[in-house]
C-alpha cells in the first residue's frame, strides 16, 4: 500500500527560498519499449548491481559527473562511460514563453528487462538548474519515493514519467524569465536505484502539452505511441504492486 501510496499522492507544497528542494511528481508510465539514448535527449545513465546512482551537473563550461556532480542526498559514481551523460539548455528543449517549465517531463528507466523478478526501486530522483556559470540555483525531488516498479526493456522514452507540480514550475519559470540567450538555463539530473541486475538505467527529458500537474500550455506534443496517460500507467504500475503483495 505504501508503494502504490506513493504513486498517486504528491507532497504538499510550500514557499521556499533558493537554492531549495522542491517536488516532482509522478505522472504516468510511458510504452514498454525505448528507441535508443542517442534518440532522445538522454540526461544520465547509470549501471552497477544492487545499488546504483547517477548525476550530471555542469560547471559552466563543460558536463560533470561522478559525486562531484551531485547535490546532497545523491551519491553518483555509477555513471556509464558511454553517451548518455549530457547537459542540456532550454533552448535544446525548446523553451519560450509558451513551452516551459510546466510542459518538462522527466522519464526514469530502469531497464533491467520486464517482467516478474525484475522490479528496481527508484529510491531518489532530482531535477537541478543551474545558471550559465555553472551556479546550482534549485534542485528539485521527488518526495513519494521510494516506488518499487516493474523494469521495462528498452532505453528512450520508455519508463515512470515525472513533472514538477505548479508551485514548482512557477519557480523554475521564475529563473528561466531571467535568461537571456547567451545566459540560458542548463538541466542536470540525479537518480539513485536499488534492486538493479542488469540496466543500464537512464533518465531522459522531453516535453508534452499540459502533464496535468504544472498547469502548462503550448508546448511539443509527442507521438501517440509515445506517452501513455495517466489512467494507463497507473493501472500498470497497481497491477505490479498488487502481484508483489500476493508473493
Amino acid at each position: 500500500m505504501k508503494a502504490l501510496k506513493g504513486i498517486i499522492i504528491s507532497a504538499a507544497v510550500s514557499a521556499i527560498a533558493l537554492p531549495a528542494s522542491a517536488s516532482l511528481i509522478p505522472i504516468g508510465i510511458l510504452p514498454s519499449t525505448g528507441n535508443g539514448i542517442g534518440a532522445v535527449l538522454t540526461s544520465v545513465t547509470f549501471q552497477n548491481t544492487g545499488t546504483e546512482s547517477g548525476c550530471v551537473s555542469f560547471s559552466g563550461v563543460a558536463t560533470i559527473t561522478g559525486p562531484a556532480a551531485c547535490p546532497t542526498g545523491f551519491a553518483g559514481g555509477n555513471e556509464t562511460t558511454v553517451a548518455g551523460n549530457n547537459i542540456y539548455s532550454t533552448a535544446d528543449l525548446g523553451f519560450s514563453s509558451t513551452n516551459d517549465f510546466r510542459n518538462l517531463v522527466l522519464i526514469f528507466n530502469g531497464n533491467e528487462g520486464g517482467g516478474p523478478g525484475q522490479d528496481i526501486t527508484l529510491t531518489a530522483l532530482g531535477l537541478s538548474l543551474y545558471s550559465s556559470t555553472g551556479t546550482r540555483l534549485i534542485t528539485f525531488t521527488a518526495p513519494s519515493l521510494p516506488v518499487t516498479y516493474t523494469a521495462l526493456p528498452g532505453v528512450g522514452n520508455a519508463g515512470f514519467a515525472f513533472a514538477l507540480d505548479a508551485a514548482e514550475a512557477a519557480q523554475a519559470n521564475a529563473l528561466l524569465a531571467a535568461t537571456t540567450p547567451t545566459t540560458r538555463l542548463r538541466i542536470g539530473t540525479e537518480a539513485t536505484a536499488t534492486g538493479a541486475n542488469s540496466g543500464p538505467e537512464t533518465i531522459q527529458l522531453t516535453t508534452v502539452t499540459n502533464t496535468g500537474v504544472g498547469g502548462g500550455g503550448g508546448g511539443t506534443v509527442p507521438e501517440p505511441s509515445t506517452l501513455l496517460l495517466v489512467g494507463s500507467g497507473l493501472a500498470l504500475a497497481v497491477g505490479g504492486v498488487r502481484r508483489r503483495r500476493n508473493c
